[in-house]
């Protein structure tokens, strides 16, 4: 019987527009809606990561040329050294989509990829017994934990691969089933488009392993032999499809070798986080939840070997590298989403009344998903105003880089690491750079010599030294020590301002007369 006031739906109502306002109706259900929705804004970043200009460069040579660039040729100063290419079809995916519709359909795209792994990461929780509004709680803080590291990166297929990997996972080790086979395929997509797939594989073979070792010891809630072992062999099979890669078995070698070699070169998403930085307190949270569930459910011996071990290797890798956090989002946010779901399970049962599907019940349940779905909108307005070429000059040197690209010789440029891709994007091939973010062309040594000019360091080798000694006729880098240094320096001429970031040029300037950019 309808409640008095609220007139309740009635048939005749299409079964799909009746679940739908089922789902509406019930609050809890709504606010999870609304929060998928939402989860989707954290994607939506089109420059973030500086190193989607050099990657669209790379990618347009390819579709040219039809082949895969194999050594460096953006940098002057490693010109023609090997460079790896674990990132190729990432780079021909960037520029076709940003050849097709611009920076900002690439960036909607990689949005949606992020998304789909966030999705992946809900699905999970809710296979690990937790409910609407728990699942929404931990989605919104892993991907608010996530966001400094989503956007437009090559390691945005990581995360969202091993999401979806991690889940099949889950499922094939509690049911069983076919559907853990679909893994293979994917990996030899992954393995061409980020070397993240090592991580896939490593903790699909570390859960068989541990499942392994809980059946043969009767571990509580041990699994069937059959299930670790086939999880065993698609692993095996995963490894192998990811060798149909331009590198092959040394892909493994490199994604190794990175691991270690790139924190000593003083690149930020390398470094250990650091939880001053407000940004990063939703990671430092995600890892609290995840000792102090975990705790609760080791006290209440419910906690899963396979759980404590990836979970610790998940949050200790993102203890390391600031990069890493996304892999530690896919892996313990769905261990907390159940672990919160147990507890509350521990609590003396509430009676709830079941609800009438009324009228005014949808309306609520619809407000919230449409303002959930506004707020997306907006985000999307927003994006689209950053990828514009306005949006794009606010963030980069997009006048100064103008003026260089009049010039009438090839221009070497000494730029900041963070622009060193756009300047690329910009000039190339009639213009090269100092360094940009291919860091694996670059020795330490390198970088050393990077710091060091940036630095305007004044004794032996000098700054200036430096620069003239690699051959740099420009430098482009925001005002400061090198700028003030090279003001003073002979054969040295300032030549613009734009916004904050001095164009210097080296010998005869006379090319640039005139030109000026906003302040």
């Amino acid at each position: 019987m309808a409640t008095v006031g609220a007139p309740a739906l009635q048939a005749p109502v299409p079964s799909v527009l009746r679940r739908a306002a089922g789902v509406l109706s019930e609050p809890r259900r709504a606010l999870l809606v609304a929060v998928v929705i939402l989860s989707a804004v954290v994607g939506l970043d089109a420059l973030s990561d500086p190193d989607v200009w050099w990657h669209m460069v790379l990618g347009n040579w390819t579709l040219a040329h039809g082949q895969i660039p194999q050594t460096d040729m953006l940098s002057y100063t490693v010109n023609g050294v090997p460079l790896a290419p674990h990132e190729w079809f990432s780079g021909v995916l960037f520029a076709g989509l940003n050849n097709a519709g611009g920076l900002f359909l690439l960036a909607l795209v990689m949005g949606a990829v992020s998304w789909i792994g966030l999705i992946a990461v809900a699905v999970h929780g809710r296979i690990r017994g937790a409910g609407p509004v728990t699942i929404a709680i931990g989605l919104a803080l892993g991907a608010k934990a996530a966001q400094p590291v989503l956007g437009i990166r090559p390691q945005v297929f990581t995360f969202a691969f091993l999401a979806i990997t991690l889940l099949l996972t889950e499922v094939h080790l509690r049911k069983g089933g076919r559907a853990i086979w679909a893994l293979p395929p994917l990996y030899m997509l992954w393995a061409n488009l980020h070397g993240g797939f090592v991580a896939g594989i490593a903790f699909m073979g570390l859960a068989a392993g541990v499942a392994v070792v809980g059946w043969y010891l009767r571990l509580p809630n041990h699994v069937p032999l059959g299930r670790p072992v086939s999880l065993g062999i698609v692993a095996i099979g995963c490894a192998l499809f990811a060798c149909v890669n331009p590198q092959g078995l040394a892909s493994y070698r490199f994604a190794l070798s990175e691991a270690t070699s790139e924190g000593s070169k003083g690149i930020i998403e390398w470094q250990p986080p650091s939880f001053a930085d407000p940004g990063l307190w939703s990671l430092l949270a995600l890892v609290i939840a995840f000792v102090a569930l975990g705790a609760y459910a080791l006290r209440r011996r419910r906690l899963a070997a396979r759980d404590a071990i990836l979970g610790v290797v998940a949050c200790g890798s993102a203890l390391l590298a600031v990069r890493n956090t996304a892999v530690a989002v896919a892996v313990v946010t769905p261990m907390i989403m159940g672990w919160a779901a147990d507890a509350l399970k521990a609590r003396p049962p509430r009676l709830i009344k079941p609800r009438p599907l009324t009228a005014g019940a949808v309306l609520a349940g619809g407000l919230i998903v449409t303002l959930a779905a506004g707020g997306l909108g907006l985000a999307v307005s927003r994006l689209q105003a950053s990828a514009a070429p306005s949006g794009v000059a606010a963030v980069y040197p997009a006048c100064a880089t103008s003026v260089l690209e009049r010039a009438p010789t090839t221009q070497l440029v000494f730029t900041a690491y963070a622009n060193g891709g756009y300047v690329a994007y910009r000039l190339w091939p009639h213009g090269y750079v100092y360094i940009y973010g291919a860091s694996d062309a670059f020795t330490k040594a390198d970088f050393l010599d990077y710091y060091r000019i940036a630095s305007g360091a004044t004794t032996s080798p000098t700054a200036v030294q430096l620069l003239e000694s690699s051959g740099t006729t420009a430098v482009l880098y925001p005002t400061g020590a090198l700028t003030r240094e090279l003001a003073r320096a002979p054969g040295w001429t300032r030549v613009l301002t734009d916004h904050g970031t001095v164009l210097l040029l080296r010998d005869d300037p006379s090319w640039a007369a005139g030109a000026t950019c906003s302040p």
